[in-house]
């Protein structure tokens, strides 16, 4: 039996083009794709109002027939379905969540509910196997994040993935980082986690936690800011280290390293700094089991299964 996920648009809105190029590209991978009609009631720069996106996030955990939930897109507006959220009614059909960016706020509460969560692509990212060409590495870096991710969701046997099922990540220490740590993987996107801080649904990493951290688009004082409101706000208290991701299209300052300058901001909290991890924004966006234990060792970081 084909792996069938339902679809969600948990957070601003998409193209409709780009949201039927990304059902082709699952499609491609032999997935069926329950798509709700219509997907998105435009609201503002949302997918829907809160109450269409609650609906349809409610109804996607109530389909019997799907194994997964898969978000469309990131943007902004996952935080606002947290409190109406029926966590007892997504634990009676319990099945992974998938997405990234705005999504990290959904992905890190399912963790808190005993939800099972994977951080990775969003589907608008599958349309990208229809626009490369089959021998580009584009084309092999993306179909492997996916079927990485479907890997994750059923299991390397059942979808017969067993050789590329993802249990190790290439990571590096920064400065005086330990050569091994081992602790749960959480975290996501920077600047959404930072925006929760002072909220009742803020992010606390929980002991020993490696978070992994990743951005797009942010000038690097916004990133040290963002940083820094992590720090001062009481997040990363309870952390054992900070896991650099990608920081696509993210503009320089001088000669300076990203790494330096977000190494010198947690300096307070003592916390060791890695860097390096293919997760985020840009062509390399590996998935991770959020909650999972990570053990870093010899240049990699290993995901328990």
């Amino acid at each position: 039996m084909s792996l069938a996920i339902s679809l969600i648009a948990p957070s601003s809105i998409t193209d409709d083009a780009a949201v039927a190029r990304g059902i082709r590209g699952l499609e491609s991978l032999g997935v069926k794709v329950h798509c709700p009609e219509p997907l998105q009631q435009p609201c503002r720069y949302l997918a829907g109002s809160r109450e269409w996106r609650l609906a349809q996030l409610h109804a996607a955990y109530d389909d019997p027939e799907t194994q997964a939930v898969w978000a469309i897109r990131g943007g902004y507006g996952a935080a606002q379905l947290l409190d109406g959220i029926d966590w007892a009614r997504l634990a009676a059909n319990p099945k992974p969540l998938v997405g990234y960016s705005d999504v990290t706020v959904l992905l890190d509460h399912w963790h808190r509910h005993d939800l099972p969560a994977i951080h990775g692509p969003v589907v608008k990212a599958a349309g990208g196997l229809l626009d490369a060409h089959d021998e580009s590495e584009e084309y092999g870096v993306l179909r492997r994040q996916l079927r990485e991710t479907l890997a994750l969701i059923d299991g390397p046997a059942t979808l017969d993935y067993p050789t590329i099922y993802p249990t190790t990540y290439p990571i590096a220490a920064w400065g005086e980082a330990p050569d091994t740590l081992t602790g749960p993987l959480v975290g996501g996107n920077l600047t959404t986690l930072a925006s929760l801080v002072g909220t009742p649904v803020a992010f606390r990493a929980p002991q020993g936690a490696l978070v992994i951290l990743e951005d797009v688009g942010e000038p690097w004082y916004r990133l040290e800011r963002a940083l820094w409101q992590l720090v001062q706000g009481g997040a990363l208290d309870q952390a054992a280290a900070v896991c650099l991701g990608t920081f696509e299209g993210c503009p320089p300052w001088g000669n300076e390293r990203l790494e330096a300058i977000l190494a010198e901001t947690l300096a307070p909290l003592g916390l060791p700094l890695y860097h390096g991890l293919p997760v985020g924004h840009g062509l390399h966006n590996r998935p991770w089991r959020y909650g999972a234990i990570g053990h870093i060792g010899q240049g990699r970081l290993a995901v328990e299964a």
